[in-house]
């Protein structure tokens, strides 16, 4: 240090003392505009069993409701993976790792929330795979992570599942929180009855059953 000369004061602390009143700012606001739109929804905007915490689910619908397909060989739909953050939280990133049956077949590229700037997924030897999910703007509420087109392969019993232990959510506080399963989504149970899904030609079946078996 030069003589005389004062010292110089952190630049990340100064640009925390002028991030965080805004910051704090946006949560309040955010977190009150969601919770009116909620109070005001329908189905689809219910809140979790317990708000303050993180869940993740896996469903065949936009209202959360459908947790079971049942179809022939060669029928698809689309799953969709949703999540609950805290409403004064907010996601940086989220880490789930799946367990996907073999008569299931994921086609295409998922289609990831508007708000995700990054995807890396990681195979494992025990056959699960993880994606982890990098978003922008801290979003909290019940957020839509991804859908997924699927065909069904077969009509044997199965389940598409999170496995809870190695899923996680870190929020814009940059605290690492474990995550609550709401449930995985079962193909052709018997108590589920048939749901409407899209057909796929016989071609497709035969290339798709090759491939997952």
């Amino acid at each position: 240090m030069l003589a005389g000369s004062s010292p110089v004061k952190p630049l990340q602390s100064n640009i925390n003392r002028a991030y965080r009143p805004w910051y704090n700012r946006y949560v309040k606001t955010t977190s009150l505009i969601l919770l009116i739109s909620m109070l005001c929804g329908g189905v689809s905007a219910q809140l979790p069993p317990r708000p303050d915490e993180f869940f993740a689910g896996i469903y065949a619908d936009d209202s959360r409701t459908i947790d079971c397909v049942s179809g022939p060989a060669g029928s698809s739909f689309d799953m969709i993976v949703w999540g609950w953050v805290p409403l004064d939280k907010g996601l940086t990133y989220v880490t789930l790792r799946f367990d996907f049956p073999a008569n299931l077949a994921l086609t295409g590229r998922p289609e990831f929330n508007g708000l995700v700037i990054d995807v890396i997924v990681v195979e494992y030897q025990d056959g699960t795979v993880e994606w982890t999910m990098l978003f922008s703007e801290c979003p909290s509420g019940w957020i839509e992570l991804f859908s997924q087109k699927s065909v069904i392969l077969d009509a044997s019993r199965s389940d598409v599942l999170i496995v809870g232990d190695n899923s996680m959510m870190r929020d814009c506080d940059f605290v690492l929180n474990d995550l609550v399963v709401l449930g995985g989504l079962a193909v052709n149970d018997p108590g589920c009855g048939f749901v409407s899904v899209d057909a796929t030609s016989w071609g497709i079946i035969k290339s798709l059953f090759r491939q997952y078996h």
